[in-house]
């Protein structure tokens, strides 16, 4: 079955193209919101060389993370031209650039993005990067990403249908458990497409949509649902990553009374927020007390701000509030 029209025709995300850091930061960032970012990685060699013959290659001998078996890139492209499951396997990979240095080589990370606080725990951080690569159809259904992370999506070849939603909202037809560490969702992407879609339509709290292209990044505030289909062949890279906006967020993420059911990426789930809380005391001295402070103080300032109804006076009665 193929993606209908209507279920693509939609594209509400704010698109930006050569803002600065700075820009990036206060406009997009510090509010977590969704955007598609436009030329920031036109100078990737990945952009020129990435093609099924290169990546043959360079990857010769090599086996990639398929789903929950391990397979070389040309078993997986003979595995992908002859998909016909309602849901193809994706080939996630985590260690692609030390398995093929050659692929660590022919990208970097986009301007907005190079504050990255995990790399403090240098071989012990969690997983942060993989190379995503799979037939039209697979995808991702609806998660989080994992410990509280924000994330870039960059793609090479190819285009992505993505629907997200803000951490206050969770799509229908998706059930997560009390605790955060089980999601119940449809089977396939197209059974909720097919099924949950429509319901979008009517609510105040629409969907953030929009279908990237190669030479397009995607930045994934922390905290937000997000589902991405393949509408073709794709290949892509993402990265998840903490900056000084939302280390409060992962280091809360990672005490929580259940991590060792939460935390993903790495062996060490049960002292992981120890180790990162230490590391960065050592590497960035007064950072977290710092940002500590900026939190108390604005939750402060939001709680001075006077609602609507607080502040709306009648002119002619002088001092009487609606209240």
């Amino acid at each position: 079955m193929e993606m209908r029209h209507e279920w693509l025709a939609r594209d509400n995300i704010e698109r930006r193209r050569g803002i600065s850091v700075e820009q990036f930061v206060a406009e997009v960032e510090e509010p977590n919101r969704p955007v598609l970012l436009e030329g920031c990685i036109d100078t990737w060699p990945a952009l020129q060389k990435w093609s099924r013959d290169y990546l043959l290659e360079i990857s010769a001998g090599k086996e990639f993370a398929v789903g929950p078996v391990s397979m070389p890139l040309d078993r997986y492209f003979h595995y992908a031209d002859n998909v016909q499951e309602e849901r193809p396997l994706y080939l996630f990979d985590a260690k692609f650039a030390e398995k093929v240095p050659e692929m660590g080589r022919d990208y970097e990370v986009p301007e907005y993005f190079r504050e990255d606080l995990f790399s403090v725990l240098g071989k012990e951080r969690p997983d942060y990067r993989w190379v995503i690569i799979g037939p039209a159809g697979s995808g991702s259904s609806f998660h989080v990403d994992p410990n509280s992370t924000s994330a870039w999506n960059a793609i090479i070849k190819g285009a992505k249908k993505w629907v997200m939603f803000p951490p206050e909202v969770v799509p229908p037809g998706v059930h997560p458990s009390a605790d955060g560490a089980e999601v119940t969702s449809p089977v396939s992407i197209m059974e909720w497409f097919m099924n949950f879609y429509g319901a979008c339509k009517t609510w105040e709290k629409r969907p953030i949509e929009c279908v990237c292209r190669a030479g397009e990044v995607v930045f994934v505030p922390n905290g937000w649902w997000h589902l991405v289909i393949n509408l073709e062949e794709s290949f892509a890279i993402t990265q998840n990553y903490v900056s000084r906006r939302n280390l409060l967020n992962v280091l809360d993420f990672l005490k929580k009374p259940n991590a060792s059911e939460l935390v993903s990426g790495t062996k060490d789930r049960v002292n992981l927020h120890d180790k990162f809380r230490g590391a960065i005391e050592a590497a960035h001295p007064g950072m977290i007390k710092q940002l500590e402070l900026e939190a108390q103080q604005k939750a402060a300032a939001q709680k001075k701000k006077a609602s609507f109804w607080d502040s709306a006076a009648d002119a002619k009665s002088g001092g009487f509030k609606f209240s």
